[in-house]
């Protein structure tokens, strides 16, 4: 969860504005902090992780492109992201 909060602030820095119906726009992708980790482990097999979480896509508008930046994002879309992994030689693979 820590690499999906450092993306979402390298996501919230790269935002591409664009003037839309009069009012300056920008999206993107951020995430929930609620989440769900499940762990899997068998005799003979590979252990195995699940994680759930919302990946969400986030809007900013105002008159101007400042304006936009300081109003607080509305979210406008969300998706329910499953990643599986396991743990081999010694550590987990995504």
């Amino acid at each position: 969860m820590q690499k999906l909060a450092e993306r979402e602030r390298r996501n919230q820095s790269l935002i591409e504005w664009r003037e839309e119906a009069g009012q300056v726009k920008g999206t993107y992708i951020g995430y929930s902090s609620q989440h769900q980790c499940v762990y899997k482990e068998a005799k003979d097999a590979t252990p195995l992780g699940k994680i759930t979480y919302l990946e969400v896509r986030y809007e900013k508008r105002g008159a101007t492109r400042q304006e936009a930046e300081r109003n607080p994002p509305q979210a406008v879309e969300t998706t329910e992201v499953t990643e599986i992994f396991r743990f081999a030689k010694g550590k987990w693979v995504y």
